[in-house]
């Protein structure tokens, strides 16, 4: 007797995308075996394995606030198996390789088989080739690293709280002594960096205590400075946005430089291109990404910055069972520029695959192993998807955003924010079956949804939150 083996799809990675892809694949395949229960592809002909080195999921959007204290690392991080069905298996593992042509991924210690993969593996830093940049700094790239910028930020507080004592107990009233400042540096004008440095900004000022220290002492300050190598901070972004950003970051004492391209970082010194020299405390580097390095046998086409290029279906060419999805995924629009790697294209484009991939497996009979022939999706719409919303956090509570053509800030701007965080985790808890899942959906239907309740969000907040009545 032959006992076929279930169809296995491997999805890399529990980020955004991953985790996005792996309940709402699930949430599909066992839609579409509930109108047929004689059909041989269903839900339970298909095994579906999530990978990841992490044992939680990052929310990854709120990590400056982890590094800036308004958040905890406990807040950002939510258990991989309290979000997962049972039926989907999870490992815990780093990916070194994936051997195309074998339908294999190897992990430490272990070697997983596959029909077919999907590389949901984010991006890293890129530190652009400068000297010392990697072992001078430290990068925002997931909730380990904003716990360790946090401490050190925490460390100055507490420097301050130390030497203000120090001189109320000495009575020391000598104007001219060290006050014991720190230089904190933010290397990239990026969304990251931005949200960064008003955040950090808005912590110094909340931890500041006037009444402990006497008229007499000299302040203790603790600079925050964003230094961009382009002549703007938040490149690409509509310019009267920037402009209200840019604002606003001033408003809270952060020095912006613009035209300051760093040409090398010795332990606590930022030099730049034109031979000035910044001396810091803590340097931290948002100033880029490039795509997580994952080794492909044989090698895949990738980008300069290291993203896997892909079709309009988010699938390799040369490899029809593989798809990449999320900022490690090079994908172009319909104008044939590249997609930019934000959170709200990798949760799209993992919606787009859970909604087409069952599509294929009518085709498909488990006893068939030329994959290569099998796997096709030419008679799918390809992935197409306009940004309209943009919202960036400035702080512990200041947004500015794009809706649209407009461009928005304050209390719209933050329910916006917070609708869009409360969705995107409403509808992963829920495994797919709340009506938040619809909002991703691109048909009118769902945007009319989309519209009632976020009237609805904005409503309770209305009348709940004084501050919304401003």
């Amino acid at each position: 007797m032959v006992i076929n083996k279930p169809f296995r799809i491997v999805i890399l990675g529990a980020g955004y995308a991953g985790m996005f892809l792996a309940i709402n694949l699930y949430q599909s395949l066992k839609e579409m075996s509930k109108g047929d229960r004689k059909e041989k592809n269903s839900s339970t002909d298909v095994e579906i394995i999530l990978i990841d080195r992490n044992s939680y999921h990052q929310l990854l959007q709120e990590i400056h606030l982890v590094a800036a204290g308004y958040r905890t690392a406990e807040q950002i991080s939510i258990p991989v198996t309290s979000l997962i069905y049972r039926e989907i298996r999870f490992i815990q593992s780093n990916v070194k390789e994936i051997r195309a042509g074998e339908h294999k991924v190897i992990l430490d210690g272990s070697i997983i088989d596959y029909d077919l993969v999907v590389i949901c593996l984010g991006s890293t830093t890129k530190y652009f080739g400068i000297k010392g940049a990697m072992t001078n700094t430290f990068p925002l790239r997931s909730v380990d690293d904003a716990t360790l910028i946090h401490n050190k930020i925490q460390s100055f507080s507490l420097s301050q709280r130390s030497y203000i004592k120090d001189k109320m107990k000495k009575n020391d009233d000598d104007k001219k002594g060290s006050n014991g400042g720190n230089n904190i540096i933010i290397v990239g004008g990026g969304a990251t960096g931005v949200s960064l440095g008003g955040a950090i900004a808005d912590f110094l000022k909340d931890q500041a205590k006037p009444k402990e220290r006497p008229d007499s002492l000299p302040p203790f300050k603790i600079n925050v400075t964003i230094v961009e190598a382009s002549s703007n901070i938040l490149t690409g972004w509509n310019p009267e946005l920037v402009s209200n950003a840019r604002t606003i970051l001033e408003s809270k004492g952060v020095r912006i430089l613009t035209n300051s391209e760093v040409s090398k970082i010795e332990h606590d010194n930022l030099i730049l291109r034109d031979g000035s020299t910044i001396t810091s405390s803590l340097i931290i580097w948002t100033a880029g990404v490039k795509g997580y390095e994952i080794k492909v046998t044989p090698q895949t086409d990738k980008t300069k910055d290291g993203r896997i290029i892909v079709n309009g279906f988010c699938q390799i060419d040369n490899y029809p069972n593989i798809f990449v999805i999320g900022d490690i995924a090079a994908i172009k629009d319909n104008h044939g520029k590249i997609y930019p790697p934000i959170a709200q294209l990798a949760v799209r484009e993992a919606k787009y695959l859970a909604d087409i991939l069952p599509n294929c497996f009518g085709k498909l009979g488990h006893e068939n192993t030329n994959i290569k022939n099998l796997i096709t999706l030419k008679d799918q719409d390809v992935f197409d998807y306009d940004i309209k919303v943009q919202i960036i956090s400035l702080g512990a509570d200041d947004y500015v955003g794009v809706f649209g053509k407009h461009v928005i800030s304050g209390n719209l701007a933050k329910m916006i924010d917070e609708f869009g965080k409360l969705t995107y985790i409403r509808s992963i808890k829920t495994g797919g079956e709340d009506i938040s899942s619809n909002l991703y959906e691109d048909s009118m239907i769902s945007k009319m949804i989309a519209g009632f309740c976020f009237a609805g969000f904005a409503f309770a907040k209305w009348i709940g939150v004084e501050g919304f009545k401003k």
